[in-house]
């Protein structure tokens, strides 16, 4: 009572302004408690009420915000998507390239795609984007022989690029190639900005820190990092972005070095992108979550390495070990490893249970045998061998994530089943976990027998840097050194037909080929959760190829008022 009278004769004492002030920083305290009571999980923790944050897992962190190298780390295309545009867009709900800066027109033999530029656009900078802009990305960089990545640079191998007036630019193919136009999704660099900068050295250059794009975002501030490991960037809506601009004035994007601090900071974030396995089980009990599940057109599988011995030329060896896997055991409701769909053909686009194979370890002790692999009665070790007098020991390479990721528990699981399952029919697994940097000049190199990695085939489905014999090197992807004249035939014809009917005949032919030579053991693909608190509506994930696909209608995206 005596601090009440006191606080009473204090505020009588007051001028009529100071009884103002101290009113309203009264009310203000109360206001901030009586938001904190509606919202208990953490409301100013997210920033302003015009800033939306998504958490993810990268243990890399955001690094590289630069169009061209989104390929190496699924972080940087999260940011990059937002920030830059290409000529053309994937529109998930069309599951389709549409145009998006440049209307396109093809000609009749399917081998000129021309583009008339849209009048207006401008970089966050505010100059004007031009041709010249496109033809520096296409012509300068990204087709110089120097340009380091090399996946993006295959895609336009024999292509050239001609600018027809300062509105028109033309791409001239070699021969028709209906997946062409996913190519030019690839987001668009400034010229003004990086003229004269070699194609080598534009992976290390400062523009990839605070790039300039013409996306519905800008950076207005480098990328933030913290002890912990974290690393977060808040983007800021483009004024002059050329399609409806979003009411979600900041977005900020953390970044995540495990799964555990994903999992600890939910109160930080409103969404999580690419939620799966033990981390879905973690915002599944967490009731201010919702989550949408969506699947990528992406697989896992174990390559055969064709050029060495004895896996090369002899196809009923690969058979037994394809029969000693069981998928149902490995994934599924009681798999080993949850929220995975088992494959069996690395052709996404068709229907997985059409190409369904049984496991059975009696058939694969069969084929063994067939193989010319039997135990000795004279050894003591528990595996086969061969009529060599060798044993059958094989090389299985993977690549070590860091602990605490979900792709470290995956990997360690997968491999751990695979190994426990070959060695039960008497095939010896040595295997090796390797380094970011080993696992790669590994893979350049092709030094393994067995190889497990994961593939994502992008928008388009082309199975041509997977599966043709030109791609059996170091810098392809044809992971198994697969050769086959007969499907190098099928995977140029798919190319080449526009009838949609008629290119799933051919799709199907080519997957029976695969199937029959078994060049790789198709494991499973991943069920992926977006998780919401539903500050924002609009999210779209069906159709999704890449997470970052969920932005294409980030315009729609509404605040829950």
């Amino acid at each position: 009572m005596k601090l009440l009278k006191w606080i009473i004769k204090v505020f009588k004492s007051y001028t009529y302004g100071d009884k103002i002030v101290t009113a309203l920083c009264v009310l203000a305290f109360l206001l901030m408690i009586l938001k904190m009571m509606v919202f208990p999980y953490g409301f100013f923790s997210f920033g302003a009420s015009d800033t939306y944050a998504e958490g993810i897992v990268a243990r890399n962190g955001i690094q590289n915000i630069n169009s061209l190298f989104v390929d190496y780390n699924d972080a940087d295309r999260e940011v990059s998507s937002l920030v830059f545009s290409g000529l053309m867009k994937y529109d998930p709900s069309k599951k389709a390239v549409v145009d998006d800066m440049g209307t396109m027109t093809l000609n009749e033999s399917k081998t000129e795609y021309t583009f008339k530029l849209k009048s207006g656009i401008k970089w966050h900078d505010g100059k004007d984007f031009t041709v010249d802009d496109v033809y520096f990305t296409y012509n300068d960089l990204v087709m110089d022989n120097d340009f380091p990545n090399e996946i993006l640079k295959a895609n336009f191998d024999g292509v050239t690029v001609e600018k027809i007036d300062e509105s028109t630019i033309k791409f001239k193919l070699l021969k028709p190639n209906i997946f062409f136009t996913t190519n030019l999704t690839t987001g668009i660099l400034p010229k003004h900005l990086l003229a004269g900068v070699k194609s080598y050295d534009l992976l290390q250059h400062p523009f990839n820190k605070l790039p300039v794009g013409t996306g519905p975002y800008m950076v207005t501030s480098p990328i933030e990092a913290f002890p912990d490991g974290r690393s977060q960037i808040t983007l800021t809506v483009n004024p002059y972005y050329y399609n409806p601009i979003s009411e979600i004035t900041n977005l900020r994007i953390i970044a995540y070095p495990t799964a555990d601090l994903l999992m600890q900071n939910m109160s930080s974030y409103n969404a999580s992108p690419r939620v799966t396995d033990k981390i879905a089980d973690a915002f599944k009990e967490n009731d201010r979550f919702k989550l949408l599940p969506y699947e990528l057109p992406q697989y896992t599988a174990v390559f055969f390495n064709l050029d060495n011995a004895p896996l090369k030329d002899n196809k009923k060896l690969r058979l037994a070990l394809q029969k000693a896997i069981d998928k149902d055991a490995l994934v599924g409701e009681k798999g080993l490893i949850k929220d995975k769909v088992r494959v069996d053909t690395p052709m996404m686009e068709l229907d997985q249970s059409s190409w369904i194979y049984k496991s059975s370890k009696t058939e694969a002790e069969g084929a063994l045998k067939d193989a010319g692999y039997t135990f000795s009665r004279e050894k003591l070790e528990d595996y086969r061998y061969g009529k060599d007098g060798k044993p059958l020991k094989l090389s299985l390479i993977s690549r070590l994530y860091g602990a605490g990721t979900p792709q470290y528990d995956e990997t360690k699981a997968v491999v751990g089943f695979l190994k426990d399952s070959w060695e039960a029919v008497g095939v010896g697994i040595e295997v090796e976990f390797l380094s970011q940097d080993d696992f790669k000049t590994r893979v350049m190199t092709r030094k393994y027998d067995l190889l497990l990695v994961g593939q994502s085939l992008g928008y388009n489905l082309d199975t041509y840097s997977f599966w043709h014999s030109s791609q059996a090197n170091a810098t392809g992807q044809n992971f198994s050194n697969y050769k086959s004249f007969a499907v190098d035939s099928l995977i140029e014809d798919i190319r080449s037909i526009f009838n949609q009917e008629k290119r799933n005949k051919e799709v199907n032919q080519l997957a029976t080929f695969i199937k029959g030579d078994v060049p790789a053991i198709f494991l499973y693909r991943p069920m992926y959760y977006y998780a919401t608190d539903g500050k924002v509506s609009g999210i779209l994930m069906n159709g999704a190829t890449f997470t970052s696909d969920r932005f294409f209608n980030i315009g729609d995206w509404k605040f829950e008022r």
